[in-house]
């Protein structure tokens, strides 16, 4: 009878253990989510970028995107939708201060509502701005105040990338919520409003809504950057875009309003403006159609076409193989990435850019690395620019998506759009020029060898790639 009792004892112990991490992986994205556009033929974009660097000793902030956002948002005349994914002011302001980029785009949309109070006004952004709901964050509350519709992502509608988290909180801890005794230090800022340990359980899920859009009656951006203060010095690329293909993108973004259970306003987008000729053209990819278009077009190059890219994090194990087979081909393959040392005044151990990158170094000769040259900041851009020499074609592939398995595997919201116009547009020469530049330290200290953070060690190897396919990452 014990032998039984302690059987029965060990058969319910296991299905408690075994059973969330089976409803964990068999979760999905919500349809409407991994979306691919068709493309639009368009001749009004522009490649937008933030960089910060050293020039003789002294530091060097070239920042335009905020600014471009700031203008798009003050010239909508009939609605806004802004998709952000950090959205606050919490820092450690002891170490010095950053600029107040929340609070301009605060006021700036809170302006706009109280001049067309009919006008609809929307910010979608991720609940790590309210410590996954252990308070509200002030920024989000004058919004609100000022009228402005706040939609505030639900992120258990999302896919688990960390079943071994996931699991555990969709089953026994998610119906709690996150109210409750405050007692936790917050993470961000050690003054700010207390979490209590349900919070940090749901931010353990390492889930989000990474995107970064900001979308008006008359144009877009789909872009890297956050308007977060802390953020606010980081190296950044963006696209502003007009055209049918906001269509697209405005779609994209009522999906999120919709799985989050807010109101979806009762907008469209048309545009009055003329296209002429097949390309340029642009279209609009999400979440795991991201990494579809990226590895497409890596598969298209061969001898003598080039792949550059600029990249925050990469640790995608298709992507890697995918360059890996583009260089074996002839492809000239050249990576910016950042270091992965810094990240708002915590210094990292430098995964997983580090280990992936030597590792893919060593075992392709066509593959080229230089670190960008951080100083506290990140370099955040996510941009990929493929150069097809047999047939003058470019194509940039760019926005708020990393190259890991979470932001491109169908893990996270993230958006990009996916340019294809001849090498000769001034556009495409552009945004090479923006790379060369970095990549030869063109009037300025740019870029590192690779050797400056060379990691061979064994253990950071196969570290980064257990992180990699379990998820238990913030990357």
């Amino acid at each position: 009878m014990k032998k039984t009792k302690k059987k029965i004892k060990a058969l319910i112990i296991a299905v408690l253990l075994i059973f969330p991490l089976i409803v964990s992986a068999m979760t999905k994205m919500p349809e409407g989510t991994s979306y691919k556009g068709e493309y639009y033929p368009t001749t009004d974009f522009e490649f937008i970028y933030d960089l910060s660097y050293e020039k003789g000793g002294e530091t060097i902030r070239e920042h335009n995107i905020l600014e471009e956002n700031l203008r798009l948002i003050n010239e909508a005349d009939e609605f806004i939708i802004a998709d952000l994914f950090l959205f606050n002011d919490e820092y450690n302001k002891d170490s010095g201060l950053y600029p107040k980029s929340v609070e301009r785009v605060t006021d700036a949309l809170i302006a706009k509502k109280a001049e067309n109070p009919d006008m609809p006004v929307v910010l979608i952004t991720d609940p790590i701005n309210n410590f996954y709901g252990a308070y509200e964050q002030k920024y989000i509350t004058k919004l609100k105040d000022g009228g402005v519709d706040v939609v505030i992502t639900e992120l258990n509608a999302l896919k688990d990338s960390n079943i071994l988290v996931s699991g555990y909180y969709r089953c026994y801890t998610k119906w709690f919520g996150t109210d409750g005794l405050y007692w936790l230090p917050n993470f961000f800022e050690k003054d700010a409003h207390k979490v209590n340990l349900r919070s940090v359980i749901k931010l353990a899920n390492f889930k989000a809504n990474h995107r970064k859009v900001v979308i008006t009656d008359k144009e877009a951006m789909v872009s890297s950057a956050n308007p977060h203060d802390p953020s606010s010095y980081h190296s950044n690329i963006a696209l502003r875009l007009k055209g049918d293909v906001i269509g697209d993108l405005l779609e994209t973004e009522k999906t999120v309003i919709a799985l989050s259970g807010g109101i979806v306003p009762d907008v469209t987008y048309s545009y009055g403006g003329e296209t002429v000729g097949e390309i340029p053209k642009i279209r609009i990819v999400t979440e795991n159609e991201i990494k579809n278009s990226l590895i497409e077009s890596m598969d298209a190059s061969g001898y003598g076409d080039e792949i550059r890219l600029g990249i925050f994090y990469i640790s995608d194990f298709d992507i890697l193989d995918a360059l890996g087979r583009a260089a074996d081909r002839g492809a000239d393959v050249k990576i910016v990435a950042d270091p992965n040392k810094d990240a708002f005044g915590i210094e990292k151990n430098g995964s997983p850019n580090r280990s992936a990158l030597c590792e893919l170094y060593e075992e392709h000769e066509n593959v080229d690395v230089r670190w960008y040259a951080t100083k506290g900041e990140q370099y955040h851009g996510k941009t990929a620019v493929f150069n097809y020499k047999r047939n003058g074609e470019t194509r940039v592939i760019l926005g708020s998506a990393n190259f890991t398995r979470r932001n491109i595997g169908g893990f996270n919201l993230e958006t990009d759009a996916e340019i294809i116009m001849d090498s000769t547009d001034k556009r495409a020469e552009g945004i090479n020029a923006y790379f060369d530049r970095i990549w030869e330290n063109e009037d300025g200290e740019y870029t590192l060898p690779i050797e400056e953070y060379y990691e061979d060690g064994f253990l950071m190897r196969i570290l980064w790639k257990i992180q990699e396919v379990t998820g238990l990452c913030s990357w």
